[in-house]
């Protein structure tokens, strides 16, 4: 596998999780999905995730990026990260800054709406092409995925993901309330940092049982 940007890969070890900082309740969830992806690679050699919120702006944007790196970290070939919402909008332009904060490497290629960004975390590697859409774009697999809902809302109001063998929800808290405040950076960053905290938990325990 090529090798991650010394950036990254500092900022992964520094944020690697033990399990300690996670509840026991939010554990279960994440131990769950490791044996969902585990399965998956076992038996099709291969495990897609579709992350899930309901604009596809921020928090399944950090996942998706977050979701494709890690697996990298931890040398587990076979692991395809996605995302998709219920309403196309477009990615907010902190979570861009806080991904190349920790070493992601991010090019606007346009249009000026809803503009596709290609993010790159390792050399010489496939560059992740991110923007909003829904869960149904063409750029998602429509079978043999497993859909992660990391907001309440999208959780609610899709009680069914056409295509997901299975399904894990997995919520956290909406940056976008800290929008246009002293705290926007770091409320941003803070999320960024759990979601990469509790992926590594998923994909440290995926490694142990492969």
């Amino acid at each position: 596998m090529n090798e991650l940007f010394s950036k990254i890969n500092e900022y992964l070890k520094k944020i690697e999780s033990n399990g300690k900082e996670i509840t026991t309740e939010r554990k279960e969830i994440l131990k769950s999905l490791a044996f969902k992806v585990q399965e998956s690679l076992h038996d099709k050699g291969k495990a897609n995730l579709v992350f899930v919120c309901t604009h596809n702006s921020r928090r399944s944007q950090l996942a998706q990026a977050l979701g494709a790196c890690i697996p990298q970290f931890y040398d587990i070939p076979g692991v395809k990260s996605f995302s998709g919402g219920t309403e196309v909008t477009e990615i907010y332009p902190t979570v861009i800054s806080c991904l190349e904060n920790v070493g992601y490497r991010i090019e606007n290629e346009g249009p000026p709406r809803n503009p596709k960004y290609s993010f790159r975390w390792a050399e010489g590697g496939p560059a992740l092409m991110g923007f909003s859409k829904k869960i149904s774009d063409a750029t998602n697999p429509n079978s043999e995925f497993i859909a992660v809902m990391v907001c309440s809302d999208a959780d609610s109001s899709c009680p069914y993901v056409p295509g997901a063998e299975s399904r894990v929800s997995l919520p956290y808290n909406d940056p976008k309330k800290s929008d246009g405040t002293s705290d926007e950076e770091q409320k941003y960053s803070e999320t960024r940092d759990l979601i990469s905290k509790e992926l590594s938990f998923v994909f440290k325990l995926v490694k142990e049982n492969l």
